[in-house]
């Protein structure tokens, strides 16, 4: 019975067991089924997601307008351009300061001989003429922020030696960046400047082509060079057959080279127009005014038993007085034509005190005239009018008057009708301010003696009193006159009433004048 409830037992327990194993292995079963079925649908959930997302994505490339567009970044500062620091570039220019030699004459010289001048005509006036305008370029702040430093240095108009120690003074004591004459200054020395010390020299006058040649990065000027003065003048008179054909014609000439050479350059025109030259030669160049003066006058006996039918004068003023008082005092029959290849040959103070013996002789240059040949005086351009008042401005000597025609200095010149007349602004100096001052600027931040040079040859303006008002340098071309015309030296002083035409004897003052022969201006290669 025992061991029959024992077998029974052990079944029974086997049976539950059993059934424990099956149930067991069922709920995993169903917990497996239920996570799969899950896993499957978060899985196809994702999947149709991500598909949807991937359906949409090109629809947002199609419209990129949809979009928003990104912030656009700040485009960055841009760097300053480096500012070209001021360096001593140059003899005569430090970082702070550009040195000019103002070249004039120490007119002590002249009064010291009885050569009348006026008395507000000073040395000091002469250099004052171009200082006036540093001093305002310097209160403007100067010329590219440096100030400029005009250094007055002087020669005895009567001493040629005194012209090579301001030459020696300029360029080795004062050690000058460049140097400037505005008139005067012999041209046989400027070579001490540009050729032999390799610096800049600015003329007012009269310089040779063969001088600006022999030193084309340093010599500039004004006027026309001697050799187109004398060639122009020469063929001027040619064509206007002011000297019969077949005529001989005599040249008196100097020793001084670039004077010599409008002489060489008017017997080639006149040669070859078929008249017959003699020339005589004064020296110019020993010092002696009284020696050269008295050769002057020897030529006229001489040009006379020559038979000559017209005579150049190319002197300068200075030492020709002697020609002029003989050629009074025999009255020639042969007429005269001046050259304008010389200082102040043919300007009003040049013909102010030129000998009234030169009555009716012409010259050929490129100064103008405020006299007309209809009569009548002319009126100043704008740039002249702006010179004439920065004359009134610069010197109170003058009672703020400047009378066209009145000779340079001149203060309270009385005139036969009791009218007071002042000094004549200087247009040479005014035109050379400007010109330099441009030069200057456009020379660069640390100009060289050849970047001014190249500056100057780019330049092209105004002309007061001279070539028709205009100038132009260029390539090949460092001389800034265009244009000439021919002029005729005409008789007027102080007892010379005023005309109805406001003119003394045609004159535009009480003083001899130039006169345009027809009020043409021509132009010259």
């Amino acid at each position: 019975m025992n061991k029959k409830l024992l077998k029974l037992m052990a079944i029974f327990l086997s049976f539950v067991m059993i059934m424990a194993s099956c149930g067991g292995s069922d709920d995993d079963s169903s917990s497996s089924d239920s996570s799969s079925e899950a896993s499957s649908s978060e899985s196809s959930s994702s999947s149709e997601t991500s598909s949807s997302a991937e359906e949409e994505a090109p629809a947002e490339e199609e419209s990129p307008a949809e979009e928003e567009a990104p912030a656009e970044e700040e485009a960055p500062e841009p760097e300053p351009e480096p500012v070209e620091e001021r360096t001593a570039s140059d003899v005569g220019i430090t970082e702070d300061s550009i040195k000019i030699g103002v070249i004039v004459s120490d007119l002590q010289g002249l009064i010291d001989i009885g050569y009348p001048l006026p008395a507000a005509l000073t040395t000091d006036h002469l250099s004052e003429r171009f200082t006036k305008y540093f001093d305002e370029w310097n209160a403007a702040g100067g010329i590219n922020g440096r100030m400029i430093e005009g250094v007055q240095i002087t020669w005895d108009p009567l001493s040629p030696a005194t012209m090579e120690n301001s030459c020696t003074e300029a360029v080795l004591d004062e050690q000058v960046f460049m140097a400037i004459n505005a008139s005067g200054f012999s041209q046989a020395f400027i070579p001490c400047f540009t050729e032999d010390n390799d610096t800049t020299f600015f003329y007012g006058e009269v310089a040779s082509q063969a001088m600006i040649d022999a030193a084309p990065n340093r010599l500039f000027s004004l006027n026309p060079p001697s050799e187109v003065a004398g060639e122009a003048g020469a063929q001027l008179i040619v064509d206007q057959g002011l000297i019969p054909a077949g005529a001989k014609v005599g040249i008196l000439d100097s020793t001084n080279p670039p004077i010599a050479a409008a002489g060489e350059s008017a017997v080639t025109i006149l040669e070859g127009a078929g008249y017959s030259t003699t020339t005589i030669t004064v020296n110019t160049l020993s010092g002696d005014n009284a020696a050269a003066n008295a050769e002057g006058a020897a030529a006229v006996a001489q040009f006379t038993a020559e038979g000559v039918d017209h005579v150049f004068v190319i002197l300068p003023f200075i030492y020709a007085a002697g020609f002029w008082g003989e050629v009074g005092a025999l009255q020639p029959s042969w007429d005269r034509t001046i050259l304008d290849s010389a200082s102040s040959n043919c300007t009003p103070f040049g013909a102010s005190r030129t000998n009234p013996a030169a009555d009716g002789a012409i010259c050929v240059t490129s100064y103008d005239s405020y006299a007309s040949p209809n009569g009548g005086v002319g009126d100043d351009d704008a740039f002249e009018a702006q010179c004439r008042q920065e004359w009134i401005d610069h010197f109170p000597i003058f009672n703020g008057k400047s009378d066209k025609g009145a000779p340079s200095g001149e203060v309270g010149l009385e005139t036969a009708d009791g009218e007071l007349l002042n000094s004549d602004y200087a247009p040479g100096e005014c035109t050379m301010q400007y010109l330099i001052k441009a030069a200057l600027e456009n020379a660069g931040v640390n100009p060289t003696r050849d970047s001014f040079a190249d500056a100057m040859r780019g330049l092209s303006g105004p002309q007061a009193f001279r070539s028709n008002g205009e100038g132009a340098f260029g390539p090949g071309k460092n001389y800034f006159s265009t244009q000439m015309q021919a002029v005729e030296f005409t008789l007027a002083s102080r007892s010379t009433p005023k005309g109805a035409d406001g003119t003394f004897n045609g004159c535009p003052a009480p003083v001899n004048c130039w006169i345009p022969t027809n009020g043409q201006w021509f132009k010259f290669n």
